[in-house]
């Protein structure tokens, strides 16, 4: 069973979870002709990038498959460390997020554990003058 799937409650196409999609998938509709009315059935595909995005939890660039409308919700959260990390799980929708979102969280522990021990040993004792 891939990696997060039990996460997810409702269909998601698989290409949209091997990338950052932001909820957008394939819709269908008519095209309806000018002159006669006519219908013809056709579809609207997201708008898919191939884009590096820099983290700054991990120091270096991620490669994703990404929607611009999923860049533009990155960019307004401050960059893809906060993207991934306050998305709800369900929202996400990918599993190559839920993996990153992972790995970024695992940074940011030893990150702030690597600062709380060096912190503990700069600090003088009580009793010492």
């Amino acid at each position: 069973m891939p990696l997060g799937l039990e996460l997810v409650g409702r269909a998601v196409m698989r290409r949209a979870r091997r990338g950052l999609f932001a909820g957008k998938e394939v819709k269908f509709g008519n095209k309806v002709s000018e002159d006669g009315g006519n219908k013809t059935r056709r579809m609207w595909k997201p708008n898919v990038q191939y884009k590096r995005l820099y983290s700054f939890a991990l120091d270096k660039f991620i490669q994703f498959r990404v929607t611009t409308y999923a860049l533009r919700c990155i960019d307004k959260v401050g960059g893809i460390d906060e993207y991934l990390l306050h998305t709800p799980e369900k929202k996400l929708d990918s599993d190559v997020g839920l993996v990153w979102k992972g790995r970024i969280q695992e940074a940011l522990r030893a990150q702030s554990a690597n600062a709380g021990s060096a912190a503990a040993g700069t600090v003088p004792a009580a009793g010492s003058s």
